[in-house]
């Protein structure tokens, strides 16, 4: 019984300084980073069609089952955030990003040209594993947070007429997968160059106060290239 409390407190006087020297290599890391956001096909529909009257391909025998909106563009992207680098492989970050530049422009099967400005806010938290030798850093990494996307008032116009619809709001999850590299510009100091998908959930506009109409539903995703500095 003797020998195996020993045992036990070794073990336990063990796990004591591997911790303690994982929480000596931990680092505390700012960051900044700039991006090119190209919006996927955003696959915007009408909410309800046919039930109430449908504002995309309204009418027209080409979509009977409804039409469909897709370019929603681009946009730079700009975030901001803190990260803490748990060992020389594993580190992770939180940062918070501002996409301010999405604007829907696409038309339908008859014709009417849909306009309409698009933003997104976001906050992710992130994780990452890193090549731990070399002088360039390769990395792949993972993250999950919150989005909130915000679309202005759709304009539709058609030959003969333009009609308006109020925008919306929605929040909720967002996630990401990305890839990149980390180049060391001095001891503190790493250039970060990356790829990214990002799922920034839902576009939503609200339901027109006069017309039986629910607006519109799709979806923001993006494929984005950044760079940017952590120090």
């Amino acid at each position: 019984m003797r020998h195996r409390s020993v045992v036990a407190i070794r073990l336990a006087f063990a796990a004591a300084a591997v911790l303690a020297a994982q929480a000596a290599q931990a680092q505390l890391y700012l960051r900044a980073d700039l991006g090119y956001s190209k919006a996927a096909d955003a696959g915007i529909r009408d909410k309800n069609f046919p039930l109430d009257s449908g504002f995309i391909c309204g009418g027209d025998a080409s979509c009977p089952s409804g039409g469909e909106l897709n370019d929603v563009g681009k946009s730079p992207m700009f975030s901001v955030g803190a990260g803490w680098r748990i060992s020389p492989n594993v580190r992770t970050d939180l940062t918070a990003a501002y996409r301010g530049g999405y604007q829907l422009k696409d038309s339908d099967a008859a014709a009417t040209e849909f306009k309409a400005d698009i933003k997104s806010t976001s906050v992710m938290l992130a994780g990452y594993y890193e090549a731990a030798s070399g002088w360039v850093r390769p990395y792949v990494g993972g993250g999950v947070g919150w989005a909130q996307n915000k679309i202005g008032t759709i304009t539709g116009t058609g030959a003969a007429f333009t009609n308006e619809f109020p925008g919306g709001t929605w929040s909720g999850l967002a996630w990401s997968l990305m890839a990149g590299i980390g180049i060391p510009l001095g001891s503190r100091l790493t250039l970060d160059v990356a790829y990214r998908y990002i799922d920034l959930g839902k576009i939503e506009s609200g339901a027109d106060p006069v017309l039986p109409y629910s607006g519109m539903t799709g979806n923001l995703r993006a494929h984005e290239l950044t760079a940017g500095l952590r120090f």
